[in-house]
């Protein structure tokens, strides 16, 4: 799909910016799905802040394999 003038030109608003962490799926067509993804998309890894201890991971690791054993 060819990207038009206009979805090269049209600012894409964070999500600060919107006070949304939703955006509109006709937004996105508009924008165009690959612009979309590479402006919104985070570069790096980020971090919550949230540490979580071994034993924490580890029962998130166990309760993730039952919910997937369930399928």
């Amino acid at each position: 799909m060819e990207t038009t003038n206009k979805q090269q030109l049209e600012h894409i608003p964070t999500i600060k910016e919107q006070g949304s962490n939703v955006y509109k799926p006709e937004d996105i067509k508009r924008w165009g799905v690959e612009r979309f993804l590479n402006e919104i998309s985070p570069e790096e890894p980020f971090h919550f802040g949230i540490d979580f201890s071994e034993d924490e991971n580890q029962r998130t690791d166990e309760i993730l394999e039952e919910e997937k054993n369930r399928k």
